[in-house]
């Protein structure tokens, strides 16, 4: 997908991409980075997201898991846990059980 997305960037953070991208040119004022780098720096984080899919893919959940899903809920609800904490610990399984499919 191409976007064209309308960014306020400020001067502190094209001098933080400038000493980043060293080889990058810089604009006449010092070290600030040109337009060029600030758009090549983002796109560059945006593929790293790429890389990272696994973590947050949409793929559905098998009937186990989500039996296991809807049993830790239960677990933690009836603990006091709040939506919030439930989150965020059901986030945190699902990375763990990805990063154990993968070979570090």
């Amino acid at each position: 997908m191409r976007v064209r997305p309308v960014l306020e960037v400020p001067d502190s953070a094209r001098r933080m991409i400038a000493r980043i991208r060293p080889d990058g040119k810089r604009t006449v004022r010092g070290a600030l980075a040109t337009r060029t780098v600030v758009i090549s720096y983002l796109q560059e984080r945006l593929n790293r997201l790429s890389a990272l899919s696994p973590w947050w893919d949409d793929e559905p959940l098998s009937p186990d898991e989500q039996s296991d899903a809807r049993a830790a809920v239960e677990t933690l609800r009836s603990a006091g846990k709040t939506d919030t904490e439930i989150r965020a610990w059901l986030l945190l399984q699902r990375a763990r059980y990805d990063l154990r499919g993968t070979s570090v």
